[in-house]
């Protein structure tokens, strides 16, 4: 709260209003349990629309034998509060998944998630020369609402390619098919979907592909960086074979990379929508030192 602006907190209700008071019985009961305002905790959950410049990301989505996974770094800033913090959670309505959430406890939105009908998104920023629109829906709500509404693969493309965002976002999805997979790169009002090769590794890190030219930024070394961890993770897995298994310490060995693996890099997300699993890691040097796995 410390870093968001007095003049930012008439977002809340704005943001209230735009989301037809979807979230706000959630936020009003996290609020209560935590003895904060309700506004507080809406900002936390559209802190990605007003900070872009701390957050980074590097995803694979890859083909594989057992269908494909997306497995991807998230860096945010403030990287030790948030992976000592990083929580699993799994929501069921009626006995079944409805959606998992790679994040922490109070955080209604979500950056990175698997939804029970065979899809998962996740988030990575990016920089448009178009900027902000204050008027369109939050991202991280929005891709909460997806993976609660959207009925599969296709149509999560679709809502995601289709609203208007109140901040640019790269959207990597996955389905339960090799074939599924594609980046969104959206600016707010304007999409491109992106498609690998088939058997090629799709990657995302924090410059849009087709929508924009690629670029670098020099606001924070996560946009200094965007292309070199590209080109890295290009690399890496140019030999990559999809008619074969890949386990969860490939994927790991690739995301630690010392030309990927950032400073804020607070988690890393490995996702089989095939099978429903989703893992959870954070960096062993953010953990405290004392008692550490």
């Amino acid at each position: 709260m410390q870093e968001i602006p007095l003049t930012a907190k008439f977002l809340a209700d704005a943001a209230r209003l735009r989301t037809g008071n979807r979230f706000h019985s959630e936020i009003t009961a996290l609020a209560r349990h935590i003895g904060a305002s309700w506004r507080e905790i809406m900002l936390a959950n559209i802190s990605y629309d007003l900070a872009l410049a701390y957050i980074g990301c590097s995803t694979m989505l890859v083909p594989t034998s057992d269908g494909p996974v997306l497995a991807r770094n998230m860096d945010w800033w403030p990287e030790e509060v948030l992976a000592q913090t990083s929580y699993l959670m799994r929501y069921y309505r009626e006995g079944r998944l409805a959606f998992a959430n790679a994040g922490w406890p109070g955080s209604t939105g979500a950056v990175t998630g698997l939804s029970g009908r065979g899809f998962a998104i996740a988030l990575n920023a990016v920089l448009s020369e178009e900027g902000p629109n204050r008027t369109g829906y939050p991202v991280l709500l929005h891709i909460r609402r997806v993976l609660e509404d959207a009925r599969d693969f296709e149509d999560a493309v679709e809502r995601l390619s289709k609203i208007t965002l109140a901040a640019p976002a790269l959207f990597s999805v996955v389905g339960t098919q090799n074939h599924q997979r594609v980046v969104v790169e959206r600016s707010p009002k304007r999409a491109a979907i992106r498609q690998e090769e088939s058997g090629k590794v799709l990657i995302a890190t924090n410059d849009y592909r087709l929508l924009f030219k690629p670029q670098t930024h020099e606001i924070t070394e996560i946009y200094q960086t965007t292309c070199n961890r590209f080109d890295v993770l290009t690399r890496l897995t140019q030999n990559h074979d999809p008619d074969a298994p890949t386990d969860d310490a490939t994927l790991l060995y690739l995301l630690s990379d010392p030309d990927v693996i950032q400073q804020i890099t607070a988690q890393h997300v490995i996702m089989r929508p095939m099978t429903g699993d989703v893992r959870l890691f954070v960096p062993r040097r953010l953990l405290p030192s004392k008692g550490a796995p």
